[in-house]
Formats: C-alpha cells, sequence, structure tokens
C-alpha cells in the first residue's frame, strides 16, 4: 500500500469508538503476536473509549479542527496508556494541539522562513501555507522531496527553521540524524524538536528490533545532554502550560510531552 500524509495521525480523519468485537479481536492478535503488556493497555484504553461516547456535554476543545467534543479517546502502547489523547474529529494528538500553540509563536518571531517539516502533519498545511515550506520524508508518496534524515541532501545551512515531530525514535542512527539536522539549519535558526518518552525516567530503552510502532526507543533524561551537545542552545517546552489558554481544555498531560528548541547559535 502507497503511504501518505493522510495515514498519519492528525490527517483529519473522523475517529469513531470501536465495537466490542473490534476491541476483543484486537486485543486478540496483540496476546498473538507475544504483544502483552501493548494487549493489556490497549484493552484498557478501548474498553474507556467505548463507554465514554454516550457522553454529550462538551469537555475538550481542539485548536486544529476549531471544535469543542464530549470526549477525546485514550490510546495506549506497551508501555503506557495516553488519556484523552485523539481528537474524534481531525484524529490529532495530544503533541498536535501542544505544538500548533508553538508553531504559532515561533513563526511570529521569524521574517519569511524557509521551512522543512519532516513526516508532515495536514492539519498544520494551512498555517504554513504562506510561507516557503518544504515536505520531506523517506517514504510518504505526497511529500515535496524525499529525504533519508541521517543522510541529508541539502546544502548546509539552507532552512531557518526545522519541525521534526515523533520521527526520530523512527530512526536507527538519531545522533547521526541530529547532526544532519544541525548541518542544514541556518546559524540562526531553530529545530522544533519531539520525541516519544518517559520525562521523568533517567534512561532511554533501547530496543533491539523495532516495536510494533516501529520505534527503535522510548527516550528518557539521558538523551538530554545529547543535545546539549551537539546544539549551541536547547529550550525545552512542557506542552500542558497549552492546557487552559481556550475556554476548554486541550486535553494536555503535566510532563507527558516536552518539546526541545534547538539552536544552532
Amino acid at each position: 500500500m502507497v503511504k501518505t500524509t493522510k495515514n498519519n495521525p492528525a490527517a483529519f480523519q473522523k475517529i469513531h469508538p470501536k465495537t466490542l468485537l473490534m476491541i476483543i479481536k484486537k486485543t486478540a492478535r496483540k496476546i498473538f503476536n507475544g504483544q502483552f503488556c501493548a494487549a493489556i493497555n490497549l484493552l484498557a484504553a478501548e474498553l474507556l473509549n467505548y463507554f465514554v461516547q454516550n457522553r454529550t456535554k462538551n469537555k475538550f476543545y481542539c485548536n486544529l479542527c476549531n471544535k469543542e467534543s464530549p470526549y477525546f479517546f485514550h490510546t495506549a502502547n506497551n508501555i503506557r496508556i495516553l488519556r484523552n489523547s485523539i481528537c474524534p474529529n481531525c484524529n490529532s494528538r495530544k503533541r498536535h494541539r501542544g505544538l500548533y500553540e508553538i508553531y504559532k509563536n515561533i513563526l511570529e518571531k521569524m521574517d519569511s522562513p524557509k521551512i522543512l517539516h519532516f513526516a508532515p502533519e495536514p492539519v498544520y498545511f494551512k498555517l504554513f501555507q504562506s510561507y516557503e515550506y518544504i515536505t520531506a520524508d523517506i517514504e510518504l508518496a505526497d511529500v515535496d522531496i524525499w529525504l533519508d534524515i541521517e543522510n541529508i541532501d541539502y546544502q548546509s545551512d539552507s532552512f531557518d527553521l526545522i519541525l521534526c515531530n515523533h520521527v526520530l525514535e523512527h530512526v536507527k542512527n538519531d545522533k547521526l540524524a541530529l547532526i544532519e539536522l544541525k548541518r542544514i539549519l541556518n546559524q540562526s535558526g531553530c529545530l522544533i524538536l519531539t520525541m516519544p518518552g518517559d520525562w521523568r525516567r533517567k534512561e532511554t530503552i533501547e530496543y533491539n528490533h523495532p516495536d510494533g510502532n516501529g520505534h527503535y526507543r522510548d527516550y528518557g533524561l539521558n538523551f538530554l545532554p545529547v543535545l546539549k551537545d551537539i546544539f549551541f542552545r536547547i529550550e525545552s517546552i512542557d506542552l500542558f502550560k497549552y492546557n487552559f489558554i481556550y475556554n476548554l481544555p486541550l486535553g494536555l498531560t503535566d510532563k507527558h510531552d516536552f518539546v526541545f528548541l534547538c539552536y544552532k547559535d
């Protein structure tokens, strides 16, 4: 199957609760594949989703599709359950709603930036449409250019702003990728970086082989010195700070999604 940006989260797909039969089948498939922790977390998350669908009072707001909702769906992986993560109207995750506020703030400080966006999410396209904006990936068919993030085919100092949201965990040599991202960043430019992880855990969990989501690792605090060794300056932002800036919360979680603003100079 040809993969496109429409297959990614945050592509304006409407999401509906699964039936009990679908939940059982999906859980059984995880168990059959030996993913016992993932199966338990999946079952718990999907059962919670099944029972929230009768809510009628709006409790959350999505700043990407501009809709209020009685619930955001929970999701899960082999490590954790992510509560109130998925907007049922646009399929955005917590990080997408928080990043939107970061992106807006950064763009206000830049004068006509040249932007490179890895694994781009369609919910952001309108935000960037008035800029010199290039989308990139190694396998998505509808991006502007195919790039290997470990060996980027661009000259040094090419971009003012680089967006890399939940990409590094899919990269075998993430340090090499960071060195390449720094190389193509302008001297005054900024890399906006997010990775899945546990930001209360000291160590990054490394996998011998990519997990069911294609992740080579789940990041921990020991990755921060790696960033500091590569970039001149690092600023970290807990996206939870944006949770209550609208009339209803965005569904963000304290100390769950961190954004790293990485500066070359």
